[in-house]
């Protein structure tokens, strides 16, 4: 079904109404007859599982066909086979028709001609040329069709830089290595090529899997290599633009982002696990994970359109339970906290106390939470799993810590229930295919190293467990820390454990509060906020009726690149009177109060507004006081001398202040030396500096520019 708005996009109105075809073919090689060709693992599956995304991406699209070669398909990926369907699929096309051609698989050096090579079946590595398809041979073919729009995705080993042949190759089962000769960096050859071919039509695009001098990694967990998986899920709908439509620019870009987050994600795991192995005197550390950047080749600005968003029974999610169990009479930080887990971290949430059940029963609420199940991979037609899918189940249990003389301990909560230390590890154990996060909070512990200790599961089971012992009379530090970091957090990019982790120690330590911490090196990514959050349906938080329900945690908005909104507010509060206001604020909804105030002040225009605003968030009940004790604090606004923007005192060039058209344009000529990470790295810089001028921009921007002569250009574009 089409999503609203489609018929917004003219290359989406002549698909979804038939006047143009959609033609996809695919190629997956995993084994070849050539022994001194190493068999990769995932190539086929990559390649059905791409197929299945699609058929639910293009189900909008009345005239389509799909071509798929791959090990175990019916048609295999031979030369002679590939050569001649795709020549048939060619010469069917018209004018007005789209085709998208992918390949996973090998990709090699001819050395005499130095001509880059995709490896079939049945490609001889002492034959290249004629046993394998060369890539001007295939674009040779594309240009005979007359279809205007054609997408070329190529996941090889080494897509940025292929190799001479016997090289060792991305996810290799076996390889000799005798046979591996050094690399060679082809990829000013490969990107000439394909840039010649996007000079002559501009509704030509290719998408290579990595850059130069970089590995197309595979993850087990993952079931796919790195590229396609993030392919695939863009297909499904995450890459979709306001309107539901999947274009090649938005999956290009959904893809690139993705994949550098996960090996950002994979790396932070990674440094995590090595401190924790240091610290037990382990020398045996793991390497991190280099750089994939996945590479765009495309000249003019046109729409290609390859699918639009499927229905929400199609979208990828996994499913996420978590429960809240505060065992201390003051709830307010632990119900704001599960707020945020639910709305930010896409938890299906339960929190204890609740009214009607009695303590005794939160024994089965913790069994339950740990025993929710993974949901089914998505499967494609042939059986295979196209998405893998992992449960996560995370446990934050407040309360008292007592120990025995017979050696059990016990976690003591509301009511004087009690559970056992064993009896906690049992239930860990019996859901070992869950995803763990474990947090306990124990005010005054003294044994918490025991409990992480003894609640680990090993280091193939994903599991993550935390135990913090803030001082007695500082009973809620922990969770107000928890709730801090979570709140401060990206919602679209996401926050890993690790990640989180690592800003918890940093503030533990300033208390001088040690965090006893373990973590497993079990693949997989373990995820506090999974990003995407447009995605995740909000689930009702059970709570105790008998107390207000707090109101809705108010997540940071990123930094908005061309609105500014954050970095400079109409509004000016002297430090003193944001300071008070804070306070004020604060002792009605907690540690969310500097949140909330910083997104308010950012959007109001005067002190009434400014308390209209932020009074909405709060109970009935409490707006009057607030209201009246606001008033006071903000009195003096009106006599305080109000800041001017720059360009009013000073108007020379190196004081103006930024405007949208400026900083599109700069965005615009960085991607095309960096890519799209263009965007984050002004982000950044006008995070740092609000009131950087035009001239101070380019010139921290020109730093990331690693081609001297890319960089001048760079700079004479924006500042001639």
């Amino acid at each position: 079904m089409c999503p609203l708005g489609v018929g917004t996009s003219s290359s989406a109105h002549t698909l979804t109404t038939g006047e143009a075809k959609l033609w996809v073919f695919l190629v997956g090689v995993n084994h070849y007859q050539d022994e001194s060709l190493p068999s990769l693992r995932y190539p086929a599956i990559d390649c059905q599982g791409l197929a299945e995304a699609l058929a639910k991406a293009t189900r909008g699209f009345p005239k389509k066909e799909v071509i798929i070669h791959h090990d175990f398909g019916t048609h295999p990926p031979t030369l002679e086979t590939v050569r001649r369907s795709l020549q048939q699929l060619i010469s069917q096309t018209r004018y007005q028709d789209t085709v998208l051609l992918y390949f996973s698989g090998h990709g090699m050096l001819e050395q005499s001609t130095q001509q880059a090579v995709l490896c079939l079946s049945d490609t001889n590595k002492d034959n290249l040329l004629t046993s394998g398809l060369s890539l001007q041979a295939l674009l040779q073919i594309l240009s005979a069709s007359p279809a205007h729009q054609q997408l070329l995705c190529l996941d090889t080993c080494h897509s940025g830089d292929m190799v001479l042949v016997g090289s060792g190759a991305k996810g290799a089962i076996a390889t000799d290595e005798n046979s591996i000769t050094k690399t060679l960096d082809i990829t000013p050859q490969l990107q000439e090529v394909l840039r010649k071919r996007a000079s002559q039509s501009k509704g030509f695009c290719a998408l290579l899997s990595c850059d130069q001098g970089q590995q197309s990694w595979e993850f087990p967990e993952l079931g796919h290599g790195l590229f396609t998986y993030y392919l695939m899920r863009g297909l499904l709908g995450e890459a979709a633009d306001s309107q539901g439509v999947i274009d090649a620019d938005g999956l290009y870009k959904y893809v690139y982002s993705q994949t550098l987050r996960y090996i950002d994600k994979k790396n932070q795991q990674l440094r995590l696990i090595n401190q924790q192995k240091l610290s037990r005197g382990d020398t045996y550390l793991h390497p991190e994970y280099p750089l994939q950047t996945p590479k765009r080749i495309v000249e003019g600005v046109g729409e290609l359109i390859v699918g639009l968003k499927p229905g929400a029974s199609t979208e990828v999610g996994s499913v996420r339970r978590a429960l809240v169990v505060d065992g201390f009479s003051n709830h307010k930080i632990s119900r704001a906290l599960s707020q945020v887990m639910r709305e930010s971290g896409g938890f299906e949430l339960e929190y204890w106390p609740q009214k009607g059940k009695a303590w005794s029963e939160v024994r089965e609420a913790i069994q339950s939470c740990l025993r929710c199940q993974s949901p089914k991979s998505l499967n494609s037609p042939g059986g295979f799993p196209t998405i893998k899918q992992t449960a996560t189940a995370l446990l934050y249990l407040r309360g008292q810590i007592e120990e025995i003389e017979d050696g059990e301990a016990w976690l003591v909560l509301g009511d004087g229930v009690r559970i056992s230390r064993s009896w906690l590890r049992q239930e860990l154990r019996r859901c070992a295919k869950t995803q763990q996060i474990v947090v306990l909070d124990c005010p005054g512990a003294t044994s918490l190293a025991k409990w992480v200790e003894a609640l680990q599961l090993g280091s193939e089971q994903g599991q993550c467990a935390i135990a913090v012992a803030t001082p007695k009379e500082q009973p809620e530090l922990f969770s107000q820390m928890v709730l801090e970091t979570l709140t401060a957090a990206d919602t679209q990019v996401g926050l890993p454990v690790a990640g989180w982790i690592a800003q918890l120690q940093i503030l533990l330590e300033l208390k001088g509060i040690p965090l006893h911490l373990w973590l497993s090196s079990a693949p997989g990514i373990l995820d506090m906020l999974p990003g995407n959050l447009a995605r995740i349906p909000s689930q009702e938080v059970e709570i105790n009726e008998e107390t207000p329900e707090f109101p809705t945690a108010q997540p940071l908005n990123s930094f908005n690149v061309l609105g500014r909104d954050e970095a400079y507010s109409y509004l000016y509060l002297g430090l003193e009177q944001q300071t008070q206001l804070e306070h004020l604020l604060k002792e009605e909804i907690g540690p969310i109060a500097s949140t909330l105030l910083k997104k308010v002040l950012a959007k109001v225009t005067n002190s009434e507004e400014l308390i209209e605003k932020l009074a909405q968030h709060l109970l009935p009940q409490q707006r009057i006081k607030f209201e009246q004790q606001a008033k006071l604090i903000l009195q003096a606004i009106s006599v305080q001398p109000q800041p001017q923007p720059r360009s009013l005192c000073l108007p020379s060039q190196k004081n103006q202040v930024l405007d949208e058209e400026f900083l599109r344009q700069c965005e615009q000529q960085l991607a095309n030396s960096v890519g799209p990470i263009a965007h984050f790295l002004i982000k950044k810089a006008l995070k740092a500096q609000p009131l950087i001028s035009p001239m101070e921009l380019v010139n921290v921007l020109i730093a990331y520019i690693p081609n001297p002569q890319q960089a001048m250009e760079f700079q004479q574009r924006l500042l001639d």
